[in-house]
């Protein structure tokens, strides 16, 4: 069975199926291939930055998933012991979409599966990618499974949107740099918050880390638990579990009540992926494939969103010119590499800081936190890194004293 598209994907999760729309809307017929057996509706927590909520609005689905998720506005972080250590208000920044939006990741899905369907998107589930189709150099389609029989995609281009493993990565040999950090996180859906509406809420203590984020009838949860595995924290219990949150946050109490399984709550251990190159002649990566960062800065899927944006445009012109080379595809990492640098960078030194035991680093922190919390010129500049809406590279000295290396 063969068929034959202008781009197939592997992957169609949220930075595929964005890529899909963005596609189809200018005449470029796309397949996407996913390995599941179908969409996934579970319930999971997905915090948008204003950098995520631009590229929604521009691929027509923001105001249907801002009917679907609850926005806020003030960032706050606290110590272990409640006291308030930093307040960032996002309506200080000069964007239109200067407020933070947390919304059911399946639902964002469901949203954009529906519109690239609509466009003409076709998504083929249960497809086992298998192997790239190359002619003299040149990638030129996909060998996949499904069902059990073997089947090929001929395409100009393919989009390795597969994860922070990427099959499609591996093949066209990019290397990468990977740092694994030792502090686990466990996220998950709990009850609703009072009090916590128009706002995100951070808690921070050498070791220990407690994030939550409004859903309206539900909240987004993310606990550290350190170097525990899964089963270890399982084998303590829920009420343990439990206890080390409340102790930080007497908010969740309630919240926490229904909560009477693991179900609700996934496990992961963050890592840094640092990828060389993002393309080859007739190959694309996207999403966690090209970059894959520490949670902490709330930016890997929101930075996709905007890569898929500028990938579509890049696919374009090279449709126009006939022309799929890596050095024609290349505009796509030469406009997008730097923001995943930038982002990754402040993405590790703001987990570092938060997490880090070392009494020079924790009080680099403490330094840092009361800095930006009087300089509010300061707090604006760092807080449009972790929106992901600024223009270029900050300078060393404004790094300095973001890190409170510097007075």
């Amino acid at each position: 069975m063969a068929r034959n598209a202008d781009v197939a994907v592997i992957g169609a999760g949220i930075a595929g199926l964005a890529l899909a729309v963005a596609l189809q809307e200018r005449g470029i017929s796309t397949i996407l291939l996913d390995g599941r057996k179908g969409f996934d509706s579970s319930p999971r927590g997905l915090t948008l930055q204003p950098n995520g909520l631009e590229a929604l609005d521009k691929l027509g689905v923001l105001d249907r998933t801002r009917q679907t998720g609850s926005q806020a506005s003030i960032f706050e972080i606290r110590s272990w012991a409640g006291d308030t250590l930093l307040e960032a208000d996002y309506s200080m920044l000069d964007h239109p979409y200067n407020y933070l939006l947390t919304v059911d990741s399946a639902q964002l899905d469901l949203q954009l599966r529906y519109r690239a369907e609509k466009a003409g998107a076709e998504v083929v589930w249960g497809a086992r990618f298998q192997d790239l189709l190359r002619n003299d150099g040149r990638v030129e389609g996909i060998v996949y499974e499904a069902e059990g029989e073997a089947a090929q995609i001929t395409a100009s281009v393919i989009v390795g949107a597969d994860g922070p493993q990427s099959h499609v990565r591996g093949m066209i040999g990019s290397k990468t740099e990977t740092r694994e950090y030792p502090d686990a996180f466990i996220v998950g859906l709990v009850g609703p918050v009072e009090g916590l509406e128009g706002r995100a809420r951070q808690y921070q203590h050498p070791g220990k880390m407690l994030g939550m984020m409004s859903m309206g009838n539900a909240t987004y949860l993310h606990h550290c638990v350190g170097p525990q595995s899964f089963d270890e924290v399982k084998k303590l219990g829920l009420g343990e579990f439990k206890a080390e949150v409340t102790e930080a946050a007497p908010e969740l109490a309630d919240s926490l009540q229904s909560v009477e399984a693991w179900a609700r709550f996934a496990y992961f251990m963050p890592s840094w992926i640092r990828v060389e190159r993002w393309v080859d002649n007739g190959v694309a990566l996207l999403g966690d494939s090209a970059h894959t960062f520490h949670p902490h800065s709330g930016q890997g899927l929101n930075l996709s969103l905007q890569d898929a944006l500028v990938l579509a445009e890049v696919i374009e012109n090279c449709a126009k010119a006939g022309d799929f080379s890596a050095k024609a595809l290349g505009d796509y990492q030469t406009r997008r590499k730097l923001y995943a640098d930038v982002i990754g960078h402040h993405a590790h030194y703001a987990a570092t800081y938060a997490l880090s035991q070392h009494w020079l680093v924790k009080w680099l922190n403490r330094r840092a936190l009361k800095k930006l919390r009087k300089n509010q010129k300061l707090l604006k500049q760092a807080l449009s890194l972790t929106a992901g809406v600024f223009e270029k590279k900050p300078g060393l000295f404004t790094q300095a004293r973001m890190g409170g290396i510097l007075p």
